[in-house]
């Protein structure tokens, strides 16, 4: 049985709020998806993506870039979701059609070019582990493997605040444009200056590889 539950409904918010209300000894394991108690998996990073429908399109770039080796070193994967995926993909046949005035052409994962998608994906691989414990509500830069950098942290939610005094944490990650954001951000800070921040609606899966967190279903493949 496949161990990632990725929780996107309210009825999912429900379990999740009465999973957290369980393990409220462990105030500092708080998850978006998945689960506190058991985060190991005897499977491969690659391996554990490919069990899981969520990730079937993710698994055919992965192919077609040839990185199954590197996904499964001793990396951090930030992986997107097919939603991500599909949507980026629908936006690009959009631009595409309005380009060549032909409603009918489309853009497929076979429009990526290999060089374009090994640095895309290799974008959301960062060497080492990157864990919970590691991080805080202060942002900590790392570089990902094409040499971009991302802030990562705890976010401290209020969402659950009249029934868990602590709070929920969940994390977040932002790819940093122009340097790493002020918190909090002055009034009429530019749009084009602001990091894209994406909460991680899945953490912390640790595979015999490497370390696995999920991006959020409406992410934008590639922070685009």
């Amino acid at each position: 049985m496949n161990k990632l539950k990725i929780y996107t409904t309210r009825g999912g918010w429900a379990m999740l709020l009465l999973a957290l209300l369980f393990t409220a000894c462990k105030k500092d394991d708080h998850f978006i998806g998945g689960s506190p108690t058991n985060d190991h998996t005897p499977m491969t990073t690659y391996d554990y993506l490919k069990a899981n429908p969520l990730f079937d399109t993710l698994i055919l770039l992965i192919d077609k870039a040839g990185l199954k080796e590197t996904v499964n070193s001793d990396i951090t994967f930030i992986a997107p979701t097919d939603y991500s995926i599909k949507t980026f993909l629908a936006i690009r046949t959009l631009q595409l059609q309005k380009a060549t005035n032909d409603e009918n052409v489309k853009y497929t994962i076979d429009s990526l070019k290999a060089p374009e998608l090994r640095d895309s994906l290799m974008a959301y691989m960062f060497n080492g582990k990157i864990v919970r414990s590691d991080l805080s509500l202060e942002a900590q830069v790392y570089k990902n493997k094409v040499g971009e950098s991302f802030a990562f942290k705890q976010v401290k939610s209020g969402d659950y605040s009249d029934v868990l005094s602590a709070g929920v944490r969940y994390l977040s990650v932002a790819k940093i444009i122009n340097g790493l954001d002020p918190d909090p951000l002055p009034d009429g800070y530019p749009d084009g200056d602001k990091d894209k921040t994406n909460i991680l609606q899945t953490t912390g899966i640790i595979t015999t590889t490497g370390v696995l967190h999920v991006l959020e279903n409406k992410h934008a493949f590639y922070w685009k």
